[in-house]
């Protein structure tokens, strides 16, 4: 807020090490396995050391076998490239894939162990956890699937649908791991900073000191949680904040802007008291101010909201405006 307008936010996948593509095994989704193999080699051979003539064209004639769905022919082409660079986990990678689409479980699973031992990421340890799934081992198979999570895994969607896992769904530790993915990708609603400023969330009268009406204001929650959207509005105008905790930098912060143009970032937030204080810096005629709002939850039915302005770097603040929110019924 800107201190002036109160008075005027089932499947088999392949390792690409961070980016990481899905294609699906059991279900034998031929569009998904060509697009996974071509993300998946586009990346992989970038992070694997190559010849400066390009990719290895024995693991590009494994990933064309591959898509042509000839597992046998791209286990053995996948099996030489090994033999000369044992050391790379992506052609691991492919292998543990290409036998597992092959129904070779028991060494896909060597195949994975050695890519995760060698580096290998979310895809290998998802990929193994669902082929203990399929072997009945579910202490192993939570084991592995919660690493994947853990490495990056965020697919809730291929968990939730993959037929590999479905002799874990009874278990309570499955629920847990749904969650852990789901919190993964959005992890503001379990977050406790980020449910620091909630109080401010719902419909709003809000009244001077005096119990005049200064305006009216809606804020809510948007991005799993992760931003408070507020819209102000009076007789006059009205403005926009979009507010968020930063986790980089552990702090609330706003950015504001009003029917005038005028931009306001407060970039400094603090707990003070249990109150939230916002700080920016103004460019004024008269020279550089800071300005600052403090909101102070009285109830769960009114909010404070106590605006400052300083003209000389925060030695001394003066009151600007003295607003409350009074929940609508």
């Amino acid at each position: 807020m800107n201190v002036r307008r109160r008075g005027d936010s089932s499947a088999t996948t392949l390792d690409t090490h961070n980016t990481e593509s899905l294609v699906s095994s059991r279900s034998r989704s031929s569009s998904l396995i060509l697009a996974g193999l071509a993300a998946f080699a586009s990346v992989a051979h970038a992070q694997a050391p190559v010849s400066p003539a390009g990719p290895d064209p024995l693991v590009a004639r494994a990933d064309s076998q591959t898509r042509s769905k000839d597992y046998a022919a791209a286990v053995k082409t996948l099996e030489q490239v090994i033999q000369h660079k044992p050391d790379q986990f992506p052609v691991w990678v492919r292998l543990g894939v290409a036998r597992q689409l092959m129904g070779e479980r028991q060494g896909a699973m060597t195949a994975y162990r050695k890519a995760i031992e060698l580096g290998a990421g979310q895809t290998a340890k998802y990929n193994l956890g669902t082929l203990f799934a399929l072997k009945g081992m579910p202490d192993s198979a939570f084991h592995w699937l919660n690493e994947s999570v853990n490495a990056g895994f965020v697919n809730e969607a291929q968990i939730t649908s993959d037929a590999d896992l479905a002799s874990l769904r009874t278990d309570a530790r499955y629920a847990k791991l749904v969650a852990n993915v789901h919190n993964a990708i959005a992890p503001c609603m379990t977050r406790p900073e980020s449910r620091m400023f909630d109080f401010w969330v719902g419909e709003w009268d809000v009244k001077t000191v005096q119990g005049q009406m200064a305006g009216q204001s809606s804020v809510q929650l948007l991005l799993e949680g992760c931003a408070l959207y507020e819209n102000w509005t009076t007789p006059n105008g009205g403005g926009r904040s979009l507010n968020s905790y930063n986790p980089d930098l552990k702090m609330w912060q706003q950015f504001w802007t009003d029917q005038t143009g005028r931009v306001t970032e407060y970039r400094q937030g603090e707990w003070v008291n249990g109150s939230l204080r916002l700080t920016a810096q103004q460019t004024r005629p008269g020279g550089p101010q800071f300005v600052r709002m403090t909101f102070t939850q009285m109830n769960k039915d009114l909010v404070r909201q106590f605006g400052e302005a300083s003209s000389d770097s925060g030695k001394t603040w003066t009151p600007s405006f003295d607003l409350y929110y009074h929940r609508k019924k």
